[in-house]
């Protein structure tokens, strides 16, 4: 599972959107980059591949950064976020 996250302008709590596949999180990826660049604000509409129901709407112009990293099948379901790691 591969999880998108959207870091929103002045809101401290970030959206996130999964997909099954790192060719559909990275199209998506690629979408938002797109969307923030643009000079015309756009209406987004994002659903999550983990649980159908989960829908969100939002405008590309008060997205601040967005990111994309793996959710570990693992037994212990760690999540491999980007960054550094302290963890030995």
């Amino acid at each position: 599972m591969f999880t998108v996250e959207i870091s929103l302008k002045r809101n401290p709590l970030p959206l996130t959107v999964q997909r099954q596949e790192r060719a559909d999180a990275e199209a998506l990826l690629q979408s938002l980059g797109g969307a923030m660049t643009s000079q015309r604000s756009q209406l987004l509409r994002l659903n999550c591949d983990a649980s159908s129901e989960r829908k969100v709407l939002l405008l590309s112009d008060e997205i601040a950064s967005v990111q994309m990293y793996e959710r570990s099948s693992g037994v212990s379901g760690r999540t491999r976020r980007p960054g550094f790691s302290l963890d030995a």
